[in-house]
């Protein structure tokens, strides 16, 4: 299993419970890319004003790792899928 954010482990436990593993992986992934993607949208957002653009976010790297946990549970969900 990929390294995920603490927030995301529990929904992840919740999820397989409930939906079972693979719709559980999905469902958490979506969770996590929907995210990832809104957090990502703000602070393009926010580092449009021309004083910002100079400023490199730390958030980004956390984003990144985001979307790397979102692409390994894909295929994981997707592997686990084909047996």
């Amino acid at each position: 299993m990929p390294s995920l954010p603490l927030r995301y482990e529990q929904e992840l436990d919740d999820s397989i419970f409930r939906r079972g593993e693979v719709e559980g992986r999905i469902t958490t992934t979506l969770s996590m890319l929907t995210d990832a993607l809104l957090e990502l949208n703000a602070l393009e957002v926010y580092y449009q004003k021309p004083v910002s653009k100079s400023v490199a976010p730390a958030e980004i790297e956390s984003l990144r790792a985001n979307i790397t946990a979102v692409k390994e549970l894909l295929q994981e969900a997707i592997a686990a899928r084909r047996l």
